[in-house]
């Protein structure tokens, strides 16, 4: 593969995955070449080859002849993520904070500043939500930054984005702002204090989505 077709291929990707997650391709949504090809511009081979790398990572189905969709929206899989987060999320942050120095603790306290700023502003837009979970991404990949093992902080934020796919479904459920600043606030403090009960805190914090979630699909929420 050219440079050139690696790069559309990269760009295709990050396209498909942000809608996906974003909600614009909906669950369950069949992804035909022939609709994404005038839909987002790019030649059908990058975008087969972002559909087949998105199914790799979890973010596409694909089923035999019936070819590539947006993966469903289950209790099970919800669940799965979130337990696999809270399992090594808190493994990666341990370390981090283990390893962590100066430029680790700053950008915590940048990241935390900005994702507050962002919370203060709050609208119903879409375009400002996209905004709002590009800040909260960056704190949450902020916490374990210092994590010496880069394959388990890939496998963090891959974790991370399946669940913000499940967190941006709940359009129909008005977050409690105020209370998700202050728990973002809290974790933040316990980490850069180093405190062992900062890790639970973590896991509490990834429990929360999982809760919402199924209380909206009128689901009971995880055990």
């Amino acid at each position: 593969m050219n440079i050139s077709a690696a790069t559309a291929t990269e760009a295709a990707t990050a396209r498909l995955r942000e809608e996906i997650v974003a909600g614009a391709l909906p669950p369950e949504a069949r992804l035909r070449l022939r609709d994404l090809v005038p839909r987002y511009g790019f030649g059908a081979t990058p975008l087969r080859e972002a559909l087949s790398r998105l199914a790799a990572e979890g973010f596409v189905t694909f089923e035999g002849q019936k070819g590539f969709s947006v993966p469903p929206v289950t209790r099970v899989h919800l669940l799965d993520i979130t337990r696999s987060r809270q399992f090594v999320e808190p493994e990666a942050l341990r370390q981090a904070m283990a390893e962590g120095g100066a430029a680790w603790e700053d950008e915590i306290v940048a990241s935390l500043s900005l994702l507050k700023r962002e919370t203060e502003r709050h609208r119903a837009e879409d375009d400002w939500l996209d905004v709002y979970e590009a800040k909260h991404h960056r704190f949450h990949r902020a916490l374990i930054a210092a994590c010496p093992l880069a394959s388990l902080r890939g496998f963090c934020d891959e974790l991370y984005m399946q669940t913000t796919r499940y967190r941006r479904l709940m359009k129909s459920v008005t977050p409690d702002w105020p209370r998700m600043a202050a728990a973002h606030e809290a974790l933040a403090e316990r980490v850069l204090a180093r405190d062992p009960a900062a890790l639970r805190a973590l896991r509490d914090h990834i429990g929360t989505t999982a809760t919402r979630v199924l209380e909206m699909l009128g689901q009971d929420p995880p055990s």
